[in-house]
């Protein structure tokens, strides 16, 4: 039986006026590998899911469709994370149902890349911005422009890719690391993925556009359109990203996380949530107290010298 080389993963709410758009992007890959996509439909408000089954009956057996009786965000098994764990590929890559891709061969390059380079846990690349009506905005994706992700590049709020443009090995099915992160449903994951995958292996970075990032602001199903500064939940965050750094036992993952963690003790202590004693009791208990100091004040000037420019 041949192998299922890679697992497309689409997770889909509300994006009746995009979803067609992003799984005729799938369908019209030329590659040699046989690959499977689980599409999670996670009872949208609007016309998501009726879509679907008509496109379903149109090619039929293409799709794995995974109709949600209720919507799975707040449950301990969110509807991507679901989808990944029934995942059979080798390799993985998540393409949400409001983007799309742009290269007819991407899946291909991706997966000979990682087949030649068995030293490698990802491979990525670049992606254009578009608006809601598909045409591309004067908008830079933090992403990687080089060919190598480092630990530094996540120092500095630069991802491998877009979500879309990451493709990996199969760490769930073939047990590659400590998971533990990724499962507690915090968000933006997207950047828990990238520090889980670079404290565990190398990541490649086509420089090449090959896929579309839709950056919706207002009105749309995404992060970006939802989202709102909690002060609160971004502490949380940077929390488990530093408790998950200590657990791993990553050096570099271990100062990376806690210079970011401090970054955001300070500005809790600048919105007033923390007073300057309970931010001295937390400085106290990291391991790299010196190197904190340093890289913070260094990371400060930098962002600061690149805003200026």
């Amino acid at each position: 039986m041949e192998e299922i080389m890679l697992s497309i993963v689409v997770p889909t709410y509300g994006h009746e006026k995009y979803i067609i758009q992003a799984l005729e992007s799938i369908r019209r890959q030329k590659t040699k590998y046989k690959y499977e996509v689980l599409v999670g439909e996670d009872a949208s408000p609007d016309n998501t899911r009726k879509l679907l089954k008509e496109y379903e009956k149109e090619h039929p057996g293409v799709f794995h469709m995974f109709y949600r009786k209720e919507n799975m965000n707040k449950s301990s098994i969110t509807n991507a994370r679901d989808l990944l764990l029934r995942c059979k590929g080798k390799y993985v890559i998540v393409l949400e149902g409001d983007d799309y891709w742009i290269s007819e061969n991407k899946i291909e390059h991706q997966i000979e890349f990682l087949e030649k380079h068995p030293d490698y846990i990802a491979v990525a690349h670049n992606c254009v911005v578009v608006d809601e009506n598909n045409k591309e905005i004067n908008e830079s994706y933090p992403e990687c422009k080089l060919t190598e992700y480092s630990i530094k590049e996540f120092f500095y709020n630069v991802l491998p890719g877009q979500t879309a443009t990451v493709m990996h090995r199969n760490y769930v099915k073939e047990n590659l690391f400590d998971t533990s992160l990724l499962e507690k449903g915090l968000v933006p994951g997207d950047k828990l993925r990238a520090f889980a995958l670079i404290t565990h292996g190398k990541i490649y970075c086509i420089q090449e556009k090959m896929s579309a990032y839709r950056h919706v602001r207002k009105g749309g199903s995404s992060f970006s359109a939802n989202f709102k500064y909690d002060i609160v939940r971004d502490l949380h965050w940077h929390e488990e990203l530093l408790q998950y750094a200590y657990k791993i036992r990553n050096s570099a993952g271990m100062k990376c996380a806690e210079i970011m963690y401090f970054d955001i003790l300070v500005r809790a202590l600048k919105d007033g949530y923390y007073s300057f004693g309970q931010i001295f009791r937390k400085y106290i208990k990291l391991h790299h107290k010196c190197l904190v100091l340093i890289g913070f004040f260094n990371k400060r000037m930098v962002l600061k010298i690149n805003k200026e420019k």
